[in-house]
């Protein structure tokens, strides 16, 4: 099943008032995420649009300080867009923060991908490509 079909089927299933309040909010939310500066965008979240309130939450304090300096224009901007927003409260809530995930742990380069590098390093002649062909042996060398 799609994720298509599956939203057509959650939406048929759903109160009508309450498919159509979510549609909102969905909308609200991509239009916010257009209206918002890059560096802001993916850590602000619509909670609700209740009587021209719109009510955003934040990942963090600092972003929610530069939400707060740039909401007279994020209204502009959101209200060019379609969305009945006449003023904006923040509110901060870390669990929206993306969760520290461990790197994994990348194998280096076979050797013979290391042997067949040093032999084109050993002979192209001088220049960029040489030198970075150089500070790539070096590193995969002293892992």
């Amino acid at each position: 099943m799609s994720s298509a079909s599956l939203a057509d089927l959650l939406a048929s299933q759903l109160p009508q008032g309450l498919a159509v309040r979510a549609r909102l909010l969905l909308n609200t939310q991509a239009a916010l995420d257009r209206a918002l500066p890059a560096a802001l965008s993916g850590h602000v979240r619509v909670m609700q649009l209740e009587n021209s309130v719109l009510s955003v939450a934040c990942d963090s304090g600092a972003v929610a300080s530069r939400l707060r300096q740039l909401s007279d224009a994020l209204v502009v901007g959101l209200v060019k867009r379609g969305i009945a927003a006449a003023s904006l409260r923040v509110s901060v809530n870390p669990e929206l923060m993306a969760r520290y995930v461990h790197p994994v742990e990348k194998a280096g380069l076979p050797p013979a991908a290391l042997d067949g590098l040093a032999h084109l390093n050993a002979e192209i002649e001088a220049g960029p490509l040489k030198d970075a062909l150089d500070k790539l042996l070096r590193h995969h060398r002293s892992i």
